[in-house]
């Protein structure tokens, strides 16, 4: 029997008693992720930490790195890592060892510690980023398999994989079918792919002047701040309309999805440089802007644009994209959306109202903060951004006249 021994540098450390079995005791200790120790097995896991283009488990590496969320709350939105071991060891109160022999392990976790331990390398690793650490000690042999499997159902059906085997998202993969970024979209949550259904849906949402008109005021904050309430309203608004398609608020919206992702990706890719431009201030020091990794360019495939080392965060790009649905229509023969003027109007209206919105970025970024998060949750952001595009087509519309 092998054994291997793992020392824990720990900012809080609780243990307490099994109130049926004597022998077990339950240790939780909060770590840094920078300090998460190398090299814990796994034997006791039934589902081995594989698999990580799903995409579960890249939104962890979102949170991780403070991509979504706010400073520091990794641990408040992950339930952490459990391991069964044979031993634990108080060195002080900060330093502990815990000892693993064959058979015992990580139990539940697993793909939650492998992302932590590849993103130590990454020197943009948030130092203020914690996990806790589930560590059972004097677990019998014969309790193993029986923990594991109560552990590992985390993972339930989810609502988009029940709704791709019900064909609700069959007009979608019609329209974009014969797009080259396809193959990139999963669809249910056993599809690899670098983006998510709900990734469309929430693009569909950002459009969505049926339940948010453009002069109602309201704002889909949804589209950015919960992935599940757009996919939960698609899904309803697919049953309640099955036999009349041109009446769903979505299915409408199908003749700009393409150049809705298109606008997505520009924006994404052309607001740091604008930001410069204008001289607002160096646009890769604001933390709305993502900077790629070593080696790996951010890729902009809805737009086939050029790779780039940057681009803007979705909680940044959110209240920006929604607010040109100020050039959305809905034809009310047709009950299809077109975009007033054409999209090419809606290219040139990013291109001359641009300076404008990253002017109002950086009063946003002064007035609510500096956290995407912040921003992209923010309902007067979002307003203020509508009014911004809406404000620039009416004086645009002005000078015309005149």
């Amino acid at each position: 029997m092998s054994t291997t021994t793992h020392k824990l540098r720990v900012v809080e450390a609780r243990r307490v008693k099994h109130p049926t079995f004597p022998n077990i005791e339950k240790h939780t200790f909060t770590v840094k992720a920078a300090d998460m120790p190398s090299g814990i097995r796994t034997d006791a896991n039934a589902r081995d930490p594989i698999g990580l283009n799903r995409r579960v488990y890249r939104e962890v590496q979102e949170s991780l790195m403070n991509r979504t969320g706010g400073n520091g709350i990794f641990d408040l939105m992950n339930k952490g890592i459990t391991v069964l071991a044979s031993k634990v060891k108080r060195i002080d109160d900060s330093n502990y060892e815990i000892e693993v022999e064959d058979g015992q392990g990580i139990v539940d976790g697993g793909h939650t510690y492998k992302i932590i331990c590849e993103a130590q390398d990454d020197p943009s690793l948030p130092s203020d980023q914690h996990v806790d650490i589930h560590v059972r000690t004097g677990v019998d042999d014969d309790q193993i398999t029986e923990i594991s499997r109560g552990l590992n159902t985390g993972i339930q059906v989810k609502l988009t994989s029940l709704d791709n085997l019900a064909g609700k998202f069959q007009w979608i993969k019609d329209e974009l079918d014969n797009e080259d970024y396809y193959k990139l979209i999963a669809w249910s949550e056993s599809d690899k792919g670098e983006f998510d259904v709900r990734d469309i849906i929430a693009i569909l949402e950002a459009m969505n002047i049926t339940d948010f008109p453009n002069d109602s005021g309201s704002h889909p904050v949804q589209a950015y701040e919960k992935w599940s309430v757009p996919a939960e309203k698609f899904s309803k608004d697919a049953t309640d309309n099955e036999f009349t398609p041109s009446d769903s608020k979505y299915f409408k919206l199908r003749p700009i999805l393409k150049d809705a992702l298109f606008l997505y990706d520009l924006i994404r890719r052309d607001f740091r440089e604008v930001y410069n431009d204008e001289k607002f201030g160096s646009a890769g020091k604001l933390d709305i802007i993502d900077k790629s990794r070593v080696g790996k360019l951010f890729e902009f495939p809805f737009a086939k644009l050029s790779p780039s080392e940057y681009r803007l965060t979705k909680g940044g790009v959110f209240p920006i994209f929604s607010a040109f649905r100020n050039k959305v229509r809905i034809d009310s023969k047709t009950k299809k959306a077109y975009w007033d003027g054409g999209f090419q109007s809606v290219l040139e209206l990013w291109k001359f109202v641009a300076p404008e919105i990253c002017r109002a970025m950086k009063d946003a970024i002064k007035d609510i903060g500096h956290k995407p998060d912040q921003l992209g949750k923010n309902r007067g952001h979002w307003s203020n951004m509508h009014k911004t595009v809406e404000l620039f087509i009416l004086r645009q519309a002005l000078r015309d006249r005149q």
